[in-house]
């Protein structure tokens, strides 16, 4: 099983879950499936959106332009029920 990496926003203190690349593509392309269906102009819509989907998750929700701290190991024990907001680190 891979370690969840943890990230929290300097701003608004709230607390990331990184995701890979190929995870944020999944859910992209199963959002254009939810509202394009099969539409010819799917693959136009995915291609359009896709990096400034991407970009999305490389920051956090409150629009912070701060570099995303890590989360130390210690402060993760005991916090299984975290809501946590995906974030993708490169």
């Amino acid at each position: 099983m891979e370690a969840i990496r943890l990230w929290a926003c300097p701003s608004c203190h709230r607390v990331l879950r990184e995701r890979s690349v190929d995870e944020v593509q999944r859910r992209h392309e199963e959002l254009v499936r939810e509202q394009c269906g099969t539409n010819p102009s799917a693959e136009f819509v995915a291609e359009a959106m896709w990096p400034a989907y991407l970009a999305s998750f490389r920051r956090c929700r409150c629009g912070s332009r701060k570099r995303l701290k890590p989360v130390s190991a210690a402060a993760m024990r005991g916090q299984l029920d975290l809501h946590l907001d995906p974030v993708v680190v490169q």
